[in-house]
């Protein structure tokens, strides 16, 4: 009941971007204190001195705090002048970071605002297109396949599963891959997206028969066949003729390939083939 009666402390976070990673920041210091009387409000893209003077003198009249991420120089000096003028106490929080680095790394900073908000885009971008790629891996989640940037389709070890994570966490696409098995159809929901999202991979039949025979070794239980030449062969001719019956889908023989070439080589197809990702990671 104390607590309650106390009278409201004020904070404001004043960044040139979107001031979460700031805010984030004040957070995780102000779980240390009991905050039920603590009231954070964030200015976000604050770019001129005038915006700096209108949030300090309410700050002055509210007898609040500021914190800020600023990387131009002018600006912090401005909230500096003018939190001193007012008696208004202040925390930087990126400044005497950029200062030292700029000694140890003998290097000027860009000084451009909001790179720390595209970096904290960028990061949650590929959280959300693993967290997608996860839950649509080996033929899940196909009630809202449709959602995929990609659709990865072929048979057992090629190589789907880790391509897929790559370009999810890599290029933050949101990425399915479905397994073609022998005398199984293919989903039905496969044939209601835009075929032109969609990836075929095929292999080496030595090398498949390789990797399946590493692979039963490794498992408890697992079907004979699995390994079989014979079988692998077939599963893999199988496979190429649902290539042929869909010549919409590219098809690329991953044989001696690496993932990040892999995976360059099916983001080069969907560009080529019209398909348009915002915000795209490392292109």
């Amino acid at each position: 009941m104390k607590s309650s009666r106390r009278k409201a402390k004020h904070i404001w976070v004043i960044s040139d971007g979107t001031g979460a990673t700031a805010e984030r920041v004040l957070q995780a210091s102000l779980v240390q204190f009991e905050r039920e009387n603590v009231k954070v409000e964030r200015f976000p893209d604050v770019r001129t001195e005038e915006q700096i003077q209108e949030v300090l003198a309410t700050a002055a009249k509210k007898k609040g705090l500021v914190a800020y991420t600023l990387v131009a120089l002018q600006l912090r000096n401005e909230i500096a002048t003018r939190a001193n003028e007012l008696n208004v106490p202040t925390v930087d929080l990126l400044g005497p970071m950029l200062t030292t680095l700029t000694t140890f790394l003998a290097s000027v900073p860009e000084s451009r605002p909001g790179l720390l908000g595209e970096l904290d885009h960028h990061y949650f971008k590929r959280i959300d297109a693993v967290g997608f790629t996860v839950k649509h891996d080996d033929g899940h989640g196909l009630h809202d396949v449709r959602n995929a940037d990609v659709v990865i389709v072929g048979v057992s070890r090629t190589s789907k599963t880790p391509l897929a994570m790559y370009l999810a966490y890599n290029k933050g696409l949101l990425v399915a891959n479905i397994p073609i098995i022998l005398g199984m159809d293919l989903p039905s929901e496969l044939f209601r997206i835009d075929q032109k999202r969609i990836v075929g991979l095929t292999i080496n039949p030595d090398l498949l028969i390789t990797l399946r025979q590493t692979r039963l070794a490794q498992l408890v239980h697992a079907d004979i066949n699995y390994g079989d030449a014979r079988h692998v062969i077939q599963e893999l001719r199988y496979s190429h003729e649902v290539f042929r019956k869909n010549p919409r889908w590219p098809v690329i023989n991953i044989t001696g390939k690496a993932i990040e070439e892999m995976a360059n080589e099916v983001y080069s197809l969907l560009i080529d083939r019209g398909s348009q990702f915002s915000d795209t990671i490392g292109h």
